[in-house]
């Protein structure tokens, strides 16, 4: 096969203008005739497609001849879809009764228009047909090429399928041996970094992914590392502070992906999540060289970590292994003839079929020519797995890309080229869409099926077909031949969702096929304007419309690709905005995240739109022209928090198919738009909000929405009282409804009128037996519906939650849900049992009796029998909870029970349990039967009764609080496999129970016990530690051997001996509100060799770190080697008055705050590392801050420090000069400076500033002038807090009348993309 482009996707084109229906071509009256010729020479030119196809390779005349005929296709397409669109307007105005006599007067001179254009497009369609017979192409009737039916389930796995997987056992265990070596990390020498890196290095398609994905997913290396695992795919986009994030992310997955964070505040989130904490972290695919961009990325995660972190990077470039100083580089080999033969038959056979020896022997062949290259030799067996004659497979043995020598990498592209060939067509032109995507991009299913809809690559062959699940076939497809790979299964606002990702080689493959279509960016040099599809990814840099896309008049898609940390010149975007708008042919349009606070009203010209985008935008609203997108299939909204309303109506989008709005909370005040009825393809609504008005009509519009499905928010059913317009609404249709959240809102709790109207409108709402997740809030009904406890109306019910149903009294069981893995049941005030009656069970358990031993035992029916996780909480009420079988819970692992005071009874079966955590349960009786039986335990959190005072005596109180500490203990000496125990509110315990037996206990949290003196022995594996308000508690450090991370806070005494008698392993030491504390010792730094995180606060009697004769105050003087404390956190201590840090050379974080006495602080010039520094906030008698020599005399200090927060005292009149030399600062802080008025106009020299943050100076009045604020260029962030002369003149302008009036500081700032004011 030859190298050079194919033209791809003709015969897809054709197809679609072939087969345009009946009705179709009504929709162009007018021109019918003119179509009609059009359609005859193309049905002519489709007979010969598929031999021009193969007779393009080497033949530059067929090519030329099909690349004109696709642009002449590609032409004609869109003139019908203009003119076709001008059809479906007038169908929608004459049902929405706008059409006007003159209205069919106005469509005249566009058929005119469409007649002369069709006409142009014969013309040239006619020279191509009279040149295809020169060619004298075969004729080919056969039907199109279609890859069987395979095993669907190879579709998806896990990250790593081991058993798809050969010849890296060897290379998987030098791997893992070098992770959990000591390599490069010495934990005695401070100047040895605590960090390795290991890179596996080989070319494309080796399996660096996979090898490093099996050495992730190892045991051992599991084992070693815990919790901080971190996956990073890196790629091309080589964005330090992206990477950093998705770090964090990875660690911490509520952290929001917010633009605004800075780079120091990444940095602290860094220092949070992985401060003295051994990790490991991969970062996949690695390509960048940049030295400096290297040290950046990699300095937080060498100061961070514990010796023994590692870092595995994967790369194709030697020259990056040797940039990053890898401590290993582990080359990565090419597979044996006989390991990639073992590959191959994997994939071309099923599971289990007799092999044909004679395929197996080609097959023999086939893999030698792969040469190795895993990838090859995967992607060849999906598409043999198709093939099942000999004849095939020799076609692909004797194929001429064998030929292409030693280029290894070359061969393998040519190998996925002639998958991509023997792909049926319709699969080709969606696959070679997807060089839309960045490289690496998790692709997400529904997100690519939707927009290969939006270019009509979907077609639908029989009626009741949808194009989303010819999508899914395709997909299947993609991933068949290893095309697309398995990324993640990922919980979104649709549910879980698949993502996919392309191999970089099959990336290259599709650009390589697409290159002329498909652009990154609009080349200024080159406008193409044959160009379809435009995708702006973002590059670390400034982003922008491109400036000549109003020249590329034939786009169809322009994706925006922009994520984290991008940013944008919001006036450039608003002027380019309007070009992008003139594009008529548009498809595709996707504007997430581009700061628009505004849609121009020209968006209602693109006719032919059918994905619009504004996810994650600043628009303020939509304009009215909005409504004339009839060709709209997906529009999304999601996190437009500024938008504050919808269009009020939305009959005029017909074709619309899936709307989104997730946590659009101003949306979701609004009332939902008129019109769903006429929506009948809609799929995702999402919300739906009621209004007392309008409710009936408005949830009866939903009655022939069969299609309607994913998830469902139906809000403010407190006002509805129509229960036959619920019923017209059909829930029990709507078949492909996964979630349905339901929310009474809209009626206050006590309201009792209309509580019969509640029971019967929920009894309505019964959904299809799909539903798999359902809640419901608000609820002001007595009970529940029958639907609800009964298994066989919802058989695949997953999830259910039930909130703030405040009347609901009484719950049958729920144990017949065969489903059910997780139940929420939470403040349901009234509620005062679940389950049967356990007295009306007697009775007619003893009626049943004597049928029973007639008859003979019936086995107990298992309830609950998938249930999970279960959470009951806020059930003041609740006394009994009574189920008719002992068989219950048998897979339960997770039992929270938090405030349910008056709870006398409920099942005590859990042979499963791993976490359970007791809140405030006041009866002892319920304690001991719920916890007696269990011993499988992992978790414990307990916690002390209810309203621990209004007891009625204090003996009643001293006998239940021996309950409890009875209670505590048993489940402590029971549960030996326990690993995290918390347990507060105890009062009366003086001690705890005997922890020895606990061999895995890695976490003890203990609080509010103020009775507790003592602290048991402890011992290995125990890592982390936390007293608090125990106020009778006396703590020795000496006894906690094992204790990694120590907090105490609010205890009587803490004692720390000078010389530990052992391996002292703590790495976090924070104290704060110890009345005693007065000093430790200046030992305990020399030999806590780990330690690395220093708080002490609100200690008043703390004067520092003493040495023995106690002669030094404040901090020790330099010792003979440094210390290895990393953050350093001083706090509201008077007592110190005078620190001295020259020892503390590791340090890069030091906050020295609110410390009265302090007047003086040396040393701090030495501290090289030093990146963040808090100050402030000293003796009154100092008219200076005293540390201010030292930026004048050191040169690291200048050259480190990122972050300073600096707070002022009554005597400082103005900032320190000193602070101006601090060049490299990217965040500064200024509080508490009462005094000063004005800020220098030194402060635009700090030109790396990123977030400057003002607060608490009440008199400050000015800034420097517009002039210098203007040099701040990355100044992204300013914060105004609690300065009200400041903000009063720093008000933006109002518009009054068309006029707009600024205060007088409005203007210095106004070029700053995030500037915030707060009043508290």
């Amino acid at each position: 096969m030859a190298e050079e482009i194919l033209v791809g996707g003709v015969e897809e084109i054709v197809k679609r203008l072939v087969s345009l229906g009946i009705d179709e071509i009504g929709l162009l009256g007018g021109v019918k005739e003119e179509v009609e010729k059009l359609q005859t020479i193309f049905t002519h030119i489709q007979l010969v497609l598929q031999d021009a196809d193969k007779r393009q390779v080497g033949d530059e005349r067929v090519k030329l001849w099909l690349h004109k005929l696709k642009e002449a296709a590609y032409d004609a397409e869109d003139i019908l879809a203009e003119f076709a669109f001008d059809g479906l307007r007038r169908q929608v105005l004459a049902k929405t009764k706008v059409l006007n006599f003159f209205s069919c007067f106005a469509s005249l001179p566009l058929k005119f228009k469409t007649a002369h254009s069709i006409q142009n497009i014969t013309k040239r369609l006619k020279d191509i047909d009279e040149k295809k017979d020169s060619f004298r192409f075969n004729i080919d009737n056969t039907p199109e090429n279609v890859i069987p039916n395979v095993d669907a389930a190879r579709e998806t796995s896990s990250l790593v399928n081991e058993s798809d997987v050969f010849g890296r056992e060897t290379d998987k265990v030098k791997i893992v041996d070098m992770l959990i070596s000591d390599l490069g990390s010495s934990s005695t020498d401070a100047t040895t970094t605590t960090l390795s890196i290991v890179t596996i290095l080989g070319l494309g398609g080796l399996g660096k992914t996979t090898l490093a994905q099996l050495v992730f997913n190892d045991a051992t290396v599991k084992e070693h590392f815990g919790s901080m695992m971190i996956w990073v795919c890196v790629s091309e986009d080589f964005a330090v502070k992206k990477i950093w994030f998705k770090i964090v992310k990875e660690i911490d997955s509520s952290c929001t992906q917010s633009e605004s964070l800075s780079k120091q505040e990444l940095q602290k989130k860094l220092e949070k999540e992985l401060g003295g904490k051994k990790f490991l972290v991969v970062l996949d695919d690695c390509w960048h060289k940049d030295l400096d961009k290297w040290e950046d990325l990699i300095l937080p995660l060498k100061v961070y970590g514990a010796a023994g972190s590692k870092v595995v990077v994967t790369t194709r470039e030697d020259i990056v292994a040797s940039t990053i100083g890898s401590s290993y580089t582990h080359y990565l080999q090419l597979l044996s003839d006989d390991q990639c033969l073992r590959l191959f038959e994997s994939k071309a056979f099923v599971h289990g079929e007799t092999k044909n020896s004679n395929l197996v022997k080609i097959g023999e062949e086939i893999v030698k020519k792969c040469r190795g290259v895993p990838l090859a030799v995967k992607v060849l067996g999906g598409l043999m797995r198709s093939k099942r004659t000999e004849q095939e497979w020799l076609v692909i043995r004797d194929g001429e890309f064998w030929e292409l020598g030693g280029d290894v990498q070359k061969q393998v592209i040519e190998i996925l080229k002639l998958s991509y060939n023997n792909l049926p067509p319709k699969v080709r032109q969606c696959f070679s869409y997807c060089s839309i995507f960045p490289k690496d991009y998790e692709i997400q299913k529904n997100e690519v099926i939707r927009l290969w809809m939006a270019q009509g690559y979907l077609q639908i062959s029989k009626e009741g077909d949808l194009m989303e699940d010819i999508g899914e076939e395709f997909i299947r497809i993609l991933c068949t031949i290893s095309f697309f790979q398995f990324a993640a299964e990922r919980e979104t606002d649709e549910g879980k969702e698949l993502f996919y990702k392309m191999h970089d080689l099959v990336h290259d493959v599709a650009q390589h096929l697409s290159r002329f279509e498909c652009k990154d960016l609009v080349d200024t040099k080159d406008e193409n304007e044959n160009i379809r599809h435009l995708s702006l990814i973002s590059s670390n840099r400034t982003l922008e419309i491109p400036k000549g896309i109003n020249k590329v008049k034939k786009l169809r898609s322009f994706y925006s690709f922009s994520s984290y940390g991008d940013s944008y010149d919001r006036l450039k975007v608003m002027t380019s905005l309007p070009k992008l708008l003139r594009l008529r042919f548009l498809r595709v349009l996707n504007l997430s995240r581009l700061p628009l606070k505004e849609l121009p009203s020209s968006i209602g010209g693109l006719k032919l739109l059918k994905y619009l985008d504004l996810s994650w935008s600043e628009i303020e609203r939509l304009p009215s022209t909005i409504s004339n997108l009839y060709n709209l299939q997906t529009f999304n909204l999601s996190n437009c928090e500024m938008l504050f309303e919808l269009p009020k109506s939305v009959v005029t989008f017909t074709q619309l198919r899936h709307f989104y709005a997730h946590r659009n909370y101003p949306i979701m005040n609004c009332e939902s738009p008129r019109g769903l009825n006429e929506l009948t393809f809609l799929q995702t609504l999402d919300i739906l909000k009621l209004r007392a008005e309008s409710a009936s009509e408005h949830i009866a519009e939903l009655e022939h929405l069969n299609y309607l499905g994913g998830t469902l928010r139906l809000q403010n059913l407190g006002v509805m009282n129509d229960v036959d317009a619920v019923k017209k609404a059909n829930f029990l249709g709507k078949k492909n409804l996964h979630t349905l959240d339901m929310d009474w809102e809209g009626v206050e709790q006590g309201d009792n009128d209309n509580v019969s109207d509640h029971a019967e409108l929920l009894e309505a709402l019964q959904p299809n037996s799909n539903l798999k997740e359902l809640t419901i809030h608000n609820f002001l009904g007595l009970k529940l519906p029958g639907w609800m406890t009964n298994g066989f109306a919802l058989p695949n019910l997953v999830k259910l939650q039930l909130e703030d149903c405040y009347e609901c009294k009484e719950m049958k069981s729920l144990g017949q849900l065969s489903s059910l893995k997780e139940l929420v049941i939470w403040s349901l005030y009234s509620l005062s049992r679940i389950g049967e009656d356990h007295h009306n069970h007697q009775v007619v358990e003893s009626l049943t009796t004597t049928a029973t031993e007639v008859e003979g035992p019936k086995a107990a029916a298992i309830l609950y029998p998938c249930l999970e996780k279960l959470s009951v909480g806020y059930v003041s009420n609740l006394e009994e909870w009574f189920e008719n079988s002992s068989n219950i819970f048998p897979k339960l692992q997770e039992l929270e029970l938090c405030r349910c005071p008056k709870l006398r009874s409920m099942p005590n079966h859990f042979p499963s349990l791993q976490k359970l955590t007791i809140e405030k349960v006041n009866n002892a009786d319920t304690l001991r039967s719920i916890t007696e039986n269990i011993t499988s335990l992992t978790s414990l959190f307990f916690e002390g009764p209810l309203d621990f005072e209004s007891s009625s005596s204090s003996s009643s109180l001293s006998l239940f609080s021996e309950i409890e500490e009875e209670v505590v203990g048993q489940m402590l000496g029971k549960n030996k496999l326990l690993e995290s125990v918390k347990v507060s509110r105890l009062s009366l315990m003086r001690s705890m129970p005997d922890l020895s037996g606990l061999q895995f206990l890695q976490e003890l949290n203990i609080s509010d016990c103020e009775g507790l003196e003592t602290c048991p022995p402890l011992s290995p594996p125990l890592k982390n530690l936390e007293f608090e308000n125990c106020c009778a508690l006396k703590i020795e450090v000496a006894r906690l051997p094992c204790v990694e991370s120590l907090w105490i806070g609010e205890i009587k005494a803490l004692v720390v001996d000078e010389t530990p008698p052992f391996s002292n392993k703590l790495s976090v030491f924070s104290i704060y509100g110890v009345p005693e504390l007065a000093q430790l010792p200046v030992d305990f730094l020399q030999n806590s060799v780990h330690l690395r995180t220093i708080s002490i606060r609100s200690c008043p009697q703390f004067r520092g770190f003493l040495s023995s004769n106690e002669e030094q105050i404040g901090l020790p003087p330099p010792p003979s080697s440094s210390w290895y404390v990393e953050s350093l956190w001083l706090e509201n201590c008077p007592s110190i008055l005078g620190l001295q840090l020259q020892g503390f050379t590791q340090l890069r974080d030091l906050t020295v705050v609110d410390c009265m006495g302090l007047q003086s602080l040396e040393g701090l010039q030495f501290l090289r590392n030093i990146q963040s520094l808090s100050i402030g906030q000293y003796s009154e008698e100092l008219n200076d801050f005293p540390f201010l020599d030292a930026i004048e005399m050191g040169d690291h200090l200048i050259s480190s420090l990122r972050r300073l927060y600096i707070y002022g005292w009554s005597r400082l009149k103005s900032l320190p000069e000193q602070i101006q030399y601090l060049r490299r600062l990217e965040a500064l802080g200024i509080y508490q400076f009462d005094g000063m008025t004005d800020l220098p106009e030194w402060l635009g020299k700090l030109t790396s500033l990123e977030t400057l943050a003002i607060m608490h100076c009440k008199n400050l009045m000015h800034l420097p002038s517009a002039n210098e604020m203007q040099k701040l260029t990355l100044l992204r962030t300013l914060e105004i807090k609690c300065c009200p002369l400041l903000k009063k003149r720093c008000k933006p302008p109002k518009k009054v009348c068309g006029l707009g009036s600024a205060s007088s500081e409005w203007h210095k700032i106004s070029h700053i993309p995030q500037v915030q004011f707060y009043s508290m």
